[in-house]
């Protein structure tokens, strides 16, 4: 309910919000469709979606926006095979970015490194960059490249390499890891699935009690102290590959000192370069939203994040 002490005085418009709990997306996408609710929530519209609903109601309104979710493995350098860069780096060459699009968004992710791309964020990796790092190439060159580097580690279709993929038990997490799976197939990895609940899930990232994972991860916000520290730092508990390398460490707190914000730059994307050839974290890429509203609703400005959606001070109902 509105707050009647709110700290800017005239402010929130609205007397209230109502959140809808529907579980099932079918559900929630046809509440939206006959205007049961006003609008979508946050990060859960996809582009296969969204089209539906512009067909069926072509006076919604669909404004793409990223998630600030990154889907990427987890390769857990304490332990064997992922020891060895080869292998991690065979991993990152065999998975196709484009076809992981294509498959699980329709088109609708984008290519990045640890940092959101732009134009939704800041600090992230350019195009031509991005090219030059493993699975940047096209697909066939990158397979190719994946089974040398499985071969120079020992791997060959007579005395395969041998994997368990883990991931969550959710829908999302299972179809990421499922197209992996079928990917490394492809250069002739023998792996299997295994779905953890999601009690399990985060206790054995946490613990370390995994080889390879895919996973999915929320950056809030896009700001590289906030990424680095976390999730690459040496001796977080959110780094679940466990790597950790001196200069990388060192150019993190340069980074973080650095007041030039030209020369910063540079230096975030300098170290997002160096974790991409590590390949402990290997990214996949960005997935957008396709945020669906009703014109009624108004000042209600979609951004770049699946967070901080909480204040909603300036919104108000054109009915």
């Amino acid at each position: 309910m509105k707050n009647p002490d709110y700290f800017i005085k005239g402010r929130p418009y609205l007397d209230g919000l109502r959140y809808l709990i529907i579980a099932d997306r079918g559900t929630a996408t046809a509440a939206l469709q006959v205007a049961r609710v006003d609008v979508a929530f946050p990060g859960e519209t996809p582009r296969p979606i969204a089209e539906r609903l512009k067909s069926a109601v072509p006076q919604l309104i669909i404004t793409p926006v990223n998630t600030s979710v990154v889907d990427h493995l987890i390769l857990n350098v304490q332990r064997a095979p992922f020891d060895n860069v080869k292998v991690r780096e065979a991993v990152s060459r065999a998975v196709d970015r484009h076809a992981w699009s294509e498959a699980l968004y329709q088109g609708g992710a984008v290519s990045g490194g640890a940092l959101l791309p732009k134009p939704y964020g800041v600090w992230g990796l350019v195009d031509k960059d991005l090219r030059a790092l493993p699975g940047g190439g096209t697909a066939s060159e990158e397979k190719t490249k994946a089974r040398r580097l499985l071969a120079e580690a020992g791997f060959t279709d007579r005395t395969p390499l041998k994997l368990k993929m883990q991931t969550r038990a959710l829908p999302a997490f299972v179809d990421i890891a499922s197209f992996v799976v079928s990917e490394l197939k492809r250069v002739g990895v023998d792996v299997q699935l295994a779905q953890l609940e999601t009690v399990q899930w985060e206790a054995a990232k946490t613990r370390g009690d995994i080889t390879i994972a895919s996973d999915r991860t929320g950056v809030e916000p896009d700001d590289p102290d906030a990424v680095f520290y976390e999730l690459y730092g040496c001796g977080s508990p959110r780094n679940y590959s466990r790597y950790c390398e001196d200069a990388i460490t060192r150019l993190i707190d340069e980074q973080s000192r650095e007041m030039d914000p030209a020369k910063r730059l540079a230096l975030v994307q300098d170290i997002q370069r160096r974790l991409a050839m590590a390949a402990a974290s290997p990214v996949l890429g960005w997935r957008l939203d396709y945020f669906a509203q009703w014109p009624y609703v108004k000042n209600l400005v979609p951004h770049h994040s699946i967070y901080s959606w909480g204040r909603l001070q300036d919104v108000w109902l054109d009915k």
